[in-house]
């Protein structure tokens, strides 16, 4: 017999543990499996790249890309759910929105604002997006080990479905106002989702700049961008030992 497959994911029965790592960036999740023991590809298709991998203390972890946004994610995150998963981690990067978080920081959101429309057919827009405590718990302990005090954030991040906003907006001043530590495009409706579906779920963000100081935008060739900063790379070195790290410390 055949075996049926997701048609995006192009995964099938056995091969989504219960606990998945989802990375916007397809070139992060080999590097996610990697940090692990004994990775091993899954599938390749449409730029979801899915791995296998086992922590330390040999948990079995999924890791699959989201891609950008909640539309890509919602595909990515309603196909690992049928092949049940459980408990879905965010492993990210972020903007600053907060004065004080800076490149190469890394914040941990318990709730995140829904400032997009895919989580909507989840639950309207007056039920809140909140991270798991357990899991949002494990996250930030886990973190604090591995990073200075100042370079740790926690509080309630923005979920934008829009990356070059119109300057007209007033929007960056309200949340800036409301004191939210940064800006990013998935963590609502994961939380959102989560609930809904009777999951667990959390993130952690490395941060790529700060939207009122270093912006990211166009630049030349020869300049680092992105996870080719210095900054940034070990920001997400530790996120991502941090994630493993809380997998073992919920599921042992």
């Amino acid at each position: 017999m055949k075996r049926r497959i997701q048609p995006h994911l192009r995964l099938g029965e056995g091969d989504v543990e219960e606990v998945v790592f989802i990375s916007g960036d397809p070139n992060r999740v080999p590097l996610i499996a990697s940090r692990m023991k004994d990775a091993s590809e899954l599938a390749h298709y449409r730029g979801f790249l899915s791995y296998r991998a086992f922590t330390p203390k040999g948990v079995p972890v999924t890791v699959t890309t989201s891609g950008i946004g909640t539309p890509s994610t919602h595909i990515a995150l309603e196909e690992v759910t049928t092949l049940g998963a459980k408990c879905i981690i965010r492993v990210g990067t972020c903007g600053g929105v907060h004065p004080k978080v800076n490149s190469g920081d890394v914040v941990v959101p318990y709730a995140a604002v829904r400032d997009e429309l895919t989580s909507t057919n989840y639950a309207p827009i007056a039920f809140p997006a909140a991270a798991s405590p357990d899991v949002y718990s494990a996250l930030y302990a886990e973190i604090q080990k591995l990073l200075p005090r100042k370079r740790v954030h926690t509080g309630i991040c923005w979920t934008s479905d829009i990356f070059y906003e119109l300057r007209e907006s007033d929007r960056l001043a309200l949340w800036t106002k409301l004191k939210v530590k940064c800006i990013e495009m998935e963590s609502s409706l994961l939380f959102v989702f989560a609930h809904a579906r009777g999951l667990k779920a959390g993130s952690i963000l490395a941060c790529d700049g700060n939207l009122y100081r270093d912006p990211k935008g166009e630049q030349e060739e020869s300049e680092p961008s992105g996870e080719q900063n210095p900054q940034l790379k070990d920001a997400l070195e530790k996120e991502i030992e941090a994630a493993i790290r809380a997998v073992d410390a919920l599921f042992v």
